[in-house]
């Protein structure tokens, strides 16, 4: 089931996971992660705007942390977390792959935009 929800989204069929998974992490770790599955498919955040969403506003290097601690990349979408400046910053897959996972996002979304107009 994982195996196949992962093939489906690097499809551009899937934009969401279904299967159950739980976390080990600090309770603020797992605020954040749980935030970042509110970042819709195609967009992206920055880290002060989670750190705002979770109310602590001070919070972004600890966001970025957090990031960095996420066991299951793709899954919890910390690749749709960018920096203020609009870069990519930072992620464990590394950046090459955090630009391959926006850029497959972003293509499919534009690709059903224009199919439903």
């Amino acid at each position: 089931m994982v195996y196949e929800e992962v093939m489906e989204y690097l499809s551009g069929k899937r934009k969401a996971f279904d299967f159950k998974f739980e976390l080990d992490g600090t309770a603020f770790q797992k605020q954040v992660w749980e935030e970042l599955t509110h970042i819709p498919y195609g967009e992206t955040r920055t880290y002060k705007e989670i750190a705002i969403a979770i109310k602590n506003p001070k919070a972004s290097r600890a966001v970025g942390m957090a990031n960095n601690k996420n066991p299951i990349l793709i899954v919890i979408p910390c690749h749709r977390v960018i920096g203020s400046d609009g870069k990519l910053t930072g992620y464990a897959g590394g950046l090459d792959m955090k630009k391959v996972l926006l850029d497959l996002e972003l293509r499919n979304s534009t690709l059903k935009l224009k199919e439903n107009q």
